[in-house]
């Protein structure tokens, strides 16, 4: 990945800016710098950052000893430190320590995810040095991954009203099939009343027939019973 190749080159920038911090220094500082360069290229990070500080101590003035720490601060993943190095820095005189500054800023505020200030830091650092390829690539890099984040949050919007829209959906659909199956429950339950009904009106056509039979017996015995009477010779007793 084209990233990868160019933060090779960053620490490539981190390594040669190291090696010439320990011009300008007294002897123990600039020993105690060397030691803390060595600790680096073994990638012995917290030694390093030890060496780095006691030669602080001897020379707290010393803008190349801030501009290493900001470096071991770098590669220890400890961004936010070393912004702090690095801004420090940029008090310096020296236009090169400057450019290298700003160069490394916008790379530690790029890996903080602070795209607008990486990209203002390569700006600064390409005002200084105008030929620096590498601040150039990485300037156009951000960019891009800025304008790219920026089109995924305007995206963002319309994807989340899409998923509310499906989700609702689902919801309503949901309610509808319930309706349905409620639906389905009640038409079978008043089928099944209208079943137990004419089961009812079957009983009571039945009974209304053993009634009008029972009738009609009674009507047959009544009819016997007048006949029988009038069939009968009155007496007449004589006076």
């Amino acid at each position: 990945m084209q990233l990868k190749n160019k933060i090779f080159i960053i620490s490539a920038i981190f390594t040669i800016a190291l090696f010439f911090t320990t011009q300008g220094l007294c002897q123990n500082p600039r020993k105690k710098v060397k030691q803390g360069n060595q600790y680096f290229s073994e990638k012995k990070y917290d030694t390093a950052l030890n060496k780095y500080q006691d030669a602080l101590l001897d020379r707290p003035s010393s803008k190349e000893v801030q501009f290493d720490i900001g470096n071991v601060l770098y590669k220890m993943k400890k961004y936010d430190k070393a912004l702090e190095s690095y801004n420090k820095t940029l008090s310096s005189d020296d236009p090169v320590l400057q450019a290298k500054a700003y160069y490394n800023l916008g790379n530690t505020y790029y890996r903080n995810n602070k795209l607008q200030e990486s990209i203002n830091a390569y700006k600064e650092a390409l005002k200084l040095n105008p030929d620096d390829q590498d601040a150039k690539y990485n300037l156009e890099f951000v960019r891009k991954k800025l304008k790219e984040n920026a089109k995924k949050q305007k995206s963002s919007p319309n994807q989340q009203n899409k998923q509310q829209q499906q989700h609702q959906q689902k919801q309503q659909d949901k309610k509808d099939q319930q309706k349905k199956k409620n639906q389905e429950k009640q038409k079978q339950q008043e089928q099944q009343k209208n079943s137990q009904n004419g089961q009812k009106r079957k009983l009571s056509k039945k009974e209304a027939e053993q009634l009008l039979n029972a009738l009609k017996e009674n009507q047959k015995k009544l009819k016997k019973k007048n006949t029988a009477r009038a069939g009968r010779v009155r007496v007449v007793k004589d006076w």
